[in-house]
């Protein structure tokens, strides 16, 4: 395959897509507009594709030989931001790509178009998916459930993301082994008391004096049970009581809500977690009078990458752009990433792709309504891509 000579033929393609993506911005797991335009050019390439119920999910099988099968995976979906970059092809929509998956999905039509020129010589197939709702709405959780992962049974899986950095120039892949993204949960706690009279509180069950109790608790658990060696990050991110529509200074109120944020970068600690507040939270209320009401809600698994998949990209990289386009990653991030439920399924490697230095005023990070990437960079995305997935293929 001519790879270097193919890509330089379809680069303008590739930046083209992703301006045509960018204005048309959706936001969850039903993106007419995003979706429509998928299907066109993937009809241009003359590419069967699969649609999926209840989402926008696209996938396509290139390749006869079914003895290997790759899956390629880019999420479509935009975020909820007003788009503030003045650029001639701005979103259109009342939502905005700031997190770059206009340009993943435009790096996944150049795989395509390449793989499919080339379909007859690959020794194996390669399933490309185009992902919904991964900002919100476990889009990929969602594709699991129905099938993506079967017929053909993918083996090995890649995705890539973009990257804003200081001090990085654009073009770098970004890898790391092992774990990568946090997790992602959250948990409610309803501490319900007594309300009545402020100048009687002897008369009532003060739920505000048992949730600071139950904050103070739970942060105590996470300095002196939780290791220093284990990434755990719990926040409380809102705290509300029980008023009426016109705040009161006099009374003592029924309940108070807590809202809590959890990550873990070893999956098993979310457990570990999810028990520990619940006992905390019924002995702290119920030692004090009170009631609780309590949930916790698994959202999205740390994501870990393979070790056999990630020294399979590393080498294609060196092999396609040479080791200087090789940004090797020391410390895995809190962030999270829906990519973790097909990886809790079948081994693969996640990986950025530079696109702008945070140090040039002329970039902002992710999810800012000024965001703008270089689009001169997306040609690795693609050319390293590619590269791992024939390497796969041919091993």
């Amino acid at each position: 395959m001519h790879i270097v000579k193919d890509l330089h033929d379809i680069e303008k393609d590739i930046i083209n897509w992703r301006r045509e993506l960018h204005k048309r911005a959706e936001i969850g797991l039903i993106l007419p507009l995003t979706e429509e335009y998928l299907k066109k050019e993937l009809e241009k390439m003359q590419i069967d594709y699969t649609l999926y119920q209840e989402c926008s999910g696209i996938s396509a099988v290139i390749g006869k030989k079914n003895k290997k099968v790759v899956g390629l995976r880019a999420d479509i979906d935009a975020t909820a931001i007003k788009e503030a970059t003045n650029l001639e092809f701005s979103s259109q929509t009342d939502a905005m790509h700031s997190c770059g998956h206009d340009a993943h999905a435009a790096m996944l039509l150049g795989v395509a178009k390449i793989l499919k020129k080339h379909e007859d010589k690959l020794k194996g197939q390669v399933k490309i998916i185009f992902q919904p709702g991964e900002e919100y709405d476990k889009g990929a959780k969602v594709l699991v459930e129905q099938g993506i992962l079967e017929n053909p049974k993918i083996d090995i899986m890649f995705a890539q993301h973009i990257l804003l950095a200081p001090n990085i120039k654009s073009g770098m892949i970004a890898i790391k082994n092992n774990q990568i993204m946090a997790s992602a949960d959250d948990f409610y706690i309803k501490v319900i008391g007594k309300g009545g009279h402020a100048s009687e509180p002897q008369n009532c069950v003060d739920p505000i004096i048992m949730a600071t109790q139950v904050i103070t608790n739970i942060y105590q658990m996470m300095s002196r049970e939780i290791s220093p060696l284990d990434s755990v990050s719990l926040s409380i991110v809102n705290v509300k009581s029980e008023q009426p529509s016109k705040v009161v200074y006099n009374i003592i109120p029924n309940y108070v809500e807590i809202i809590a944020s959890v990550r873990c970068l070893d999956n098993k600690m979310r457990d570990y977690i999810n028990k520990r507040v619940e006992e905390i939270t019924k002995s702290t209320v119920e030692g004090l009078r009170g009631k609780y009401e309590y949930q916790y809600n698994y959202n999205y698994p740390a994501l870990v990458n393979n070790e056999f998949t990630t020294n399979l990209l590393r080498e294609s990289t060196k092999k396609i752009l040479g080791e200087e386009f090789i940004l090797n990653l020391s410390k895995p991030v809190m962030a999270s990433e829906d990519t973790a439920f097909y990886f809790e399924k079948i081994p693969g490697t996640y990986y950025g792709i530079t696109v702008g230095d945070l140090n040039n005023k002329n970039y902002y990070p992710v999810h800012h309504p000024q965001m703008i990437i270089d689009e001169s960079s997306l040609i690795n995305g693609v050319a390293v891509m590619l590269q791992a997935t024939i390497d796969y293929l041919n091993k």
